[in-house]
């Protein structure tokens, strides 16, 4: 297959979204961990980070938008890979459980801004 030849096979379009963010995992909301986003769809979310959360914990995820309004995303670790590059990055994508109203809001204004960028 020629390579401009490529579908989207995705169900859900992501957008690149990246900001930094903080998690807690399972019922630990004591202890933060700290990682960037990478990108995100209104079923999941791709970040990096330096802490590599198990398959299957449920983590909550905070992140800050331009307007500073923290935005709250649940769900679960489906992927944890190491960076080959850097021993100490993870690569991880969480299974959101619930899609918030301002979760969507975000998801569809980036996708705004970028077809303005590209079109």
């Amino acid at each position: 297959m020629p390579k401009n030849d490529y579908e989207e096979k995705r169900q859900f379009t992501r957008v690149a979204i990246e900001t930094q963010i903080s998690f807690t995992i399972d019922q630990h909301d004591e202890v933060s961990y700290y990682g960037i986003s990478q990108n995100l769809c209104d079923r999941g979310i791709y970040i990096t980070t330096n802490h590599a959360p198990r398959l299957g914990n449920h983590i909550k995820i905070v992140f800050n938008e331009n307007d500073g309004a923290s935005l709250i995303a649940e769900g679960k670790v489906v992927r944890c890979k190491f960076d080959k590059k850097d021993p100490n990055l993870f690569h991880v994508s969480v299974e959101l459980s619930e899609t918030l109203p301002c979760l969507e809001q975000v998801i569809t204004d980036s996708m705004a801004i970028q077809a303005n960028k590209h079109g």
